[in-house]
């Protein structure tokens, strides 16, 4: 299986609230693709998913935008 590329932050650099749950989406999105997922798009899809979504767990909704049970 292929490794995701996705970005990290430097150690002390603080993360806004936004940036974490992006962050836990994009990687679920990754393990659901088995790593074949469009980083440019999956970005786009937590960000915009964030807006509606944010006080939610973001590994559950990436399943059920994947469409496996969460």
């Amino acid at each position: 299986m292929r490794q995701a590329n996705v970005p990290t932050v430097a150690d002390g650099q603080q993360r806004s609230h936004s940036q974490e749950w992006q962050s836990a989406f994009i990687r679920e999105w990754y393990r659901l693709a088995e790593g074949c997922a469009d980083l440019e798009q999956t970005a786009d899809a937590a960000l915009e998913l964030y807006t509606a979504h944010a006080a939610r767990n973001p590994q559950e909704v990436a399943r059920e935008e994947w469409g496996t049970p969460a």
